[in-house]
């Protein structure tokens, strides 16, 4: 049904919806539904965005990306003096507060370190705030400099979460680059500049690794907080 209606040109309509039951389950503690019904919207944005999370030829093309080139373009578009080496992803996953978790990923020259990936329970946040949860998760990361610290981090979200991230990092850690992709509209928000970068605009294997830490950290948060539901955590 939803899929005959976004064909039709009901897409705003049905997003919509969506978004309204997800918040009705929510607040019924449905949180099986509310979890669905989450994912399905993210599916429907990301179809829109083109962006195809499962695509198996997709994700072959993002193991094989050339780091040499991808990271000297990164560098030139983030205007870093040194090279990109190490790129932590971070996301979060919760629905209305309950169960929240945040997810931390790590590439090095360009692939998954997954024995370095950390995962968060979100343990001082108890209401849905995005950015409050993000800026938990920073504290707690950057009190532990024996992980290393990265070249770039790059945040799910836009502006709010980069500004957020950016009063955690700052003063101090002025080596770490700062970014914030946000989902819906593929926008790469940079420290330091006004105007997003959209990710259509860059070379296509930059878009690439960006959106493969963003799909990483996303996976890895939820699973993580599909797992803590499942055992009946709340906060």
């Amino acid at each position: 049904k939803n899929i005959i209606g976004i064909l039709s040109g009901k897409k705003k309509r049905i997003l919509a919806q969506l978004k309204r039951d997800m918040k009705e389950a929510a607040k019924k503690e449905n949180f099986e539904l509310a979890s669905k019904l989450r994912d399905q919207l993210i599916g429907i944005q990301n179809i829109f965005s083109h962006h195809a999370v499962t695509a198996p030829q997709l994700l072959k093309q993002k193991r094989m990306l050339n780091w040499e080139r991808v990271g000297r373009a990164i560098q030139t578009l983030l205007g870093a003096k040194s090279a990109i080496t190490r790129v932590e992803g971070y996301d979060i996953s919760n629905i209305s507060g309950a169960s929240a978790t945040g997810s931390m990923v790590v590439f090095i020259n360009g692939k998954p370190e997954k024995s370095e990936y950390r995962k968060f329970k979100i343990k001082t946040v108890y209401q849905s705030d995005d950015i409050a949860m993000h800026r938990e998760v920073m504290r707690r990361r950057l009190a532990h400099p024996e992980w290393g610290m990265p070249d770039l981090t790059v945040i799910d979200g836009g502006k709010s979460q980069l500004n957020a991230i950016q009063k955690e990092l700052r003063p101090g850690n002025e080596q770490i680059h700062l970014a914030a992709l946000a989902k819906r509209e593929e926008e790469l928000f940079i420290e330091g500049k006004q105007i997003p970068q959209r990710l259509d605009t860059v070379p296509p294997e930059v878009k690439l690794f960006f959106q493969y830490v963003r799909d990483e950290s996303h996976r890895f948060a939820k699973k993580y907080h599909h797992k803590l539901r499942e055992m009946g955590y709340r906060q």
